[in-house]
């Protein structure tokens, strides 16, 4: 997907229905390119889209500027910063993970558990991951306040089996480690659903 230019961005609107799937914080040591022929260096988005007359789907990394014009096109709400690095001086995790629901009511703790593993995918990811995420992505941000469907949780954990290496998401996650401050994140709640099905996780 080409998007460089205003006028390539309005054909790919009129030709795609978009839908976002991410919004992140770009590492140390990740070389991803945008959408606009442009390396990524700071932060980005994740989109995903599906033509509206014929059978072409896919995604696509943008940086902030292209992001920006996606959004105003298609009146997409912006997605909150997940940024998965801690905080300086505070141990903390930077801004507030990416929770788009602050000051409403509280997430479910299995829900804001799938929630960082979809974005610590894309985040991990040099390809952007497709549209099912999006979807679920999408349905789990919605829905925030109760427990995602076993479906969601068993969908997430199989995109995250294809990885081309083999690694479960917590080995993704010590990669990043290496060269970044990333904060400790727990998928034990999903890991329970997936035990329960006598299905073995990819989370970690």
């Amino acid at each position: 997907m080409q998007c460089r230019g205003e006028d390539s961005r309005k054909r790919i609107v009129d030709k795609y229905n978009l839908n976002t799937v991410a919004h992140v914080q770009l590492l140390a040591g990740q070389d991803k390119l945008s959408c606009t022929n442009i390396t990524l260096t700071d932060t980005y988005y994740c989109f995903s889209y599906e033509a509206k007359e014929e059978k072409d789907s896919g995604s696509f990394f943008c940086g902030s500027y292209a992001a920006n014009h996606f959004l105003e096109l298609t009146g997409l709400d912006p997605l909150p910063l997940f940024n998965p690095l801690v905080a300086q001086n505070s141990g903390r995790s930077g801004g507030h993970g990416g929770n788009p629901q602050q000051g409403r009511q509280a997430w479910d703790d299995t829900a804001k558990q799938l929630y960082n593993a979809i974005n610590l995918l894309v985040v991990s990811w040099d390809i952007a991951p497709g549209g099912v995420i999006a979807k679920i992505k999408d349905k789990v941000s919605s829905n925030y306040h109760r427990a995602p469907y076993d479906s969601e949780i068993k969908a997430i954990n199989t995109i995250i089996s294809k990885d081309p290496r083999g690694r479960n998401l917590q080995e993704m996650i010590d990669e990043l480690r290496n060269r970044n401050n990333i904060r400790i994140f727990n998928f034990d709640l999903l890991n329970t659903v997936l035990e329960s099905k006598d299905i073995q996780s990819n989370y970690g």
